[in-house]
């Protein structure tokens, strides 16, 4: 059954006077009306309506009075006391619509609420004069502002220009008009702004009007200077402090880009130097040319760092966890690389929006945060970075050098060197069968502690110029599912360095399995899964050489054994280090070969020498011989105390 519009015709009912008919369009509806006792209301209605949304009508319902408790509902009934439209055929012929609402500043009875522009000429005008003023687009039918016409405010001498110019006589009296109606308006705004902005101060209530949209803007954040693009300010009805909204230039690991930057000026009585504000417009700033130049130098050194870079760092560096921030004091090397920071750290990843071009101009510079981020290898850590903070890596090109091994193992340090020279330069073409599989070299050393195993693997990325990243199985957690996931990254991240990878006291993963230890073999199993997909350099280093799972044989390219150290290896170590320890006296031959014949290991001769040089430091005395053998007796007695002797 097809409904349209509707057309209403009333016929009388035969069975009552009270009965109608309405016949709409063929259809009819037989509503019937009596009295009767049952019905609360004295009428019973049976209706008969056509079918949920097929006549093709407006349905109008009106917004009730507010009652005593301020509710309101919708009815049928049009309200009779609607006032009269004040925008309407007769107010569009006008060049300026300027709509007035009550002041109670007690100056004026009324004040300008907001202004319609309607006329074209001089829509073209303020085209010209507003041209890129955010929000602002002149070519729309119909234009308006509101107070406190921050577009006028901010542009106000450049409108006051606009009436100089050569315009036609139709088109100047609307630009006058407008002029002489905001002029009036905003006469004692402007003149205050400029009164301040003469004296380098301003009022909290006026601040608006010393930050224009796109201006540059200036703070110290965390004690640097920063350059900021301001986007927008207002007053915050809950605080009344002026907040604002900036934009600055950052990298996301592939593109640059904006990020927002939030400020605060939190409310003040009377006046304040515009520049001890904590956020002000540059060209306020006293110096601001140089401040200038010296932020754009600083972003073009910045802006080359994207990609990896391998540096040494030596300040505080922020982390954050559970959206706190964390400071560390860092000194040591680090690697840049702020791709890799959003990938293995996506709780704090970046991204960047709109993005810039592939390179910055000096405006973008200007606005570029001067934080970098990457890992610390030493505390394990996506980090951000002060880039004042940066430094080259001083090599020590005698690494490899100060390894000592036995005298009949001499030319593995030839072997070493030429695997790992190979791997980084990928000079071994060679794939298993399956593509990407056993392409890594792994070199596996084997002794007791303090014998080399380590500085055999520091020696090699020393001499490389390459980060060498230190992991223990204390690192990768417990849990099988936690190892796996911890190796994954790791085993990633490593070859994209380029960086040898060290695994200290790796028995826990190498060790034979057995029926009985289902955890370990879990684990022995994950990890060498994982090895044979790494194609990178591995180091692994055991204490247990004889109880290495057999399946670990086929997968290790080089295994060096490191025997105790003989007196010849201690002399040696002893030698290099003394040759290294600054405000030493000179050792005798004799005294080195009484020092060798102790029976200690390098990390042990190491820390006796550290123990050694600390008391003659605290007596102010060059370290000398006695000062050895002071630590060393102190050494023998701990020890025999320890062993009850």
């Amino acid at each position: 059954m097809r409904y349209g519009r509707r057309s209403r015709d009333i016929i009388p009912s035969e069975d009552s006077e009270s009965d109608i008919m309405e016949v709409i369009n063929d259809n009819v509806i037989v509503a019937s009306k009596k009295d009767t006792e049952d019905n609360a209301d004295d009428m019973a209605e049976t209706v008969k309506y056509a079918p949920p949304g097929t006549i093709c009508e407006v349905h109008n319902l009106y917004q009730s009075k507010r009652d005593d408790n301020g509710r309101t509902s919708w009815t049928k009934k049009k309200p009779d006391d609607l006032p009269s439209t004040g925008e309407d055929p007769e107010s569009a012929q006008y060049a300026l619509i300027v709509r007035h609402v009550k002041c109670y500043d007690g100056r004026k009875p009324l004040q300008i609420h907001s202004i319609v522009v309607q006329s074209e000429r001089l829509k073209k005008v303020l085209g010209e004069v507003l041209d890129g003023y955010p929000g602002v687009t002149m070519t729309l039918e119909r234009v308006e502002f509101r107070s406190p016409f921050k577009p006028f405010v901010h542009r106000w001498e450049r409108f006051a220009s606009a009436r100089d110019q050569e315009l036609d006589s139709v088109t100047k009296s609307h630009v006058d008009l407008l002029y002489t109606t905001l002029e009036e308006e905003l006469r004692d705004t402007i003149a205050r702004k400029n009164d301040l902005v003469l004296n380098g101060v301003v009022t909290h209530d006026l601040l608006w009007t010393i930050f224009e949209p796109e201006d540059e803007i200036f703070s110290m954040v965390g004690g640097r200077p920063r350059a900021f693009r301001f986007k927008s300010g207002e007053t915050n009805c809950r605080t009344g402090a002026f907040d604002l909204e900036a934009q600055y230039i950052d990298f996301d690991g592939e593109d640059f880009g904006f990020r927002d930057k939030d400020f605060e000026v939190v409310p003040f009585g009377g006046t304040m130097p515009i520049t001890a504000l904590p956020v002000f417009p540059l060209r306020h700033h006293s110096d601001q040319i140089s401040i200038r130049d010296a932020l754009i130098a600083r972003g073009a050194v910045w802006e080359t760092y994207k990609g990896y870079h391998f540096k040494y760092y030596e300040g505080l560096a922020v982390g954050r966890y559970m959206r706190r921030e964390f400071k560390f004091n860092i000194k040591s090397r680090i690697i840049i690389d702020a791709e890799a920071f959003n990938t293995f750290n996506p709780d704090e990843s970046v991204s960047v929006y709109p993005t810039c071009g592939k390179e910055l101009t000096d405006d973008e510079r200007l606005l570029a945060a001067p934080t970098l981020r990457g890992y610390s290898l030493k505390e394990k850590r996506w980090l951000e970075f002060n880039l004042d903070s940066v430094k080259e890596i001083v090599w020590d090109a005698q690494a490899f050098d100060s390894l000592v091994l036995p005298q009949d193992q001499q030319d593995l340090k030839t072997l070493i060197l030429a695997f790992a020279n190979a791997q980084s330069k990928q000079a071994d073409s060679f794939d298993d069968v399956v593509q990407g599989k056993g392409r890594g070299i792994i070199m596996q050393l084997s002794g007791p502690p303090g014998v080399g195993k380590t500085l055999t693997a520091e020696s090699v990325a020393e001499v490389m110029k390459v980060p060498l990243y230190v992991m223990s199985a204390g690192d990768l957690g417990t849990s099988a599912s936690r190892v796996e996931e911890a190796l994954k990254d790791i085993l990633r991240m490593v070859p994209k360095w380029g960086a040898v990878l060290l695994l200290d006291e790796a028995d826990v993963f190498m060790e034979a399995r057995n029926s009985t230890d289902l955890w370990r073999n879990e684990l022995v199993s994950i990890f060498l899964r994982m090895l044979e997909y790494y194609e990178g350099i591995l180091f692994l280093t055991t204490n247990r050489a004889g109880n290495i799972d057999p399946a670990f044989e086929s997968r290790i390219h080089v295994s060096i054994v490191y025997p105790d150290l003989d007196m010849t290896s201690r002399r040696h170590i002893w030698q290099q280090f003394l040759t290294r320890t600054a405000g030493t006296e000179q050792f005798s031959d004799e005294q080195l070969e009484t020092l060798a014949g102790v029976s200690l290991n390098g990390r042990q001769i190491k820390n006796v020498l550290k123990t050694a040089h600390l008391l003659a430091w605290s007596q102010e005395k060059p370290l000398a011989y006695e000062h050895l053998q002071t630590v060393l007796k102190l050494r023998e007695a701990t020890l025999h105390t320890a062993n009850g002797v």
